[in-house]
């Protein structure tokens, strides 16, 4: 029976995080929102993708598929140790849509990290409103949304998507 449960909230996670990404294929990038950092490199939402990933250098892996967004062309999948970052075309070229936190060597500059407890992450964001979207934190800044996905009171996700 838990492993229906938790299968049936996995196919949920995975079914909102398209919904997010499809919602930030047309976004437009904006100082104010929240921005990962990997190493050096900035990374937000609505970028253009060139520079960014020229500065992270080699993925891992990168995968495609057909965009989701309306433009013609493909949307992109690059992994990174610790994180991906998802691009789709736009009006004026690939942007990034989305960034995904993937294990625990890496944090957000506010000191997220997957494995960390809900009072440590609500006391890390304190400054910050959070919608509650179920067991769920949402910050919004500027064009970016900040989603904290929790199980059992402890971060199993971070993603960074479009407003």
């Amino acid at each position: 029976m838990k492993t229906v449960i938790l299968r049936t909230l996995a196919l949920a996670l995975a079914a909102l995080t398209l919904v997010f990404c499809f919602a930030a294929c047309d976004s437009a990038s904006s100082d104010e929102g929240f921005v990962f950092k990997a190493g050096g490199t900035e990374i937000a939402i609505g970028e253009k993708e060139e520079p960014t990933l020229a500065a992270l250098g080699t993925p891992v892996s990168e995968t495609s598929s057909a965009s989701c967004g309306g433009f013609e062309g493909k949307d992109y999948v690059y992994t990174y140790n610790g994180f991906r970052v998802s691009t789709t075309p736009a009006a004026d070229g690939q942007i990034i849509c989305k960034i995904e936190l993937t294990d625990d060597s890496v944090k957000t500059p506010e000191g997220l990290c997957i494995g960390m407890s809900r009072e440590d992450a609500e006391s890390a964001m304190k400054g910050h409103t959070a919608e509650r979207v179920g067991d769920n934190l949402v910050y919004t800044a500027g064009n970016t949304k900040l989603q904290v996905v929790f199980r059992e009171d402890s971060i199993s996700g971070i993603l960074y998507i479009a407003k």
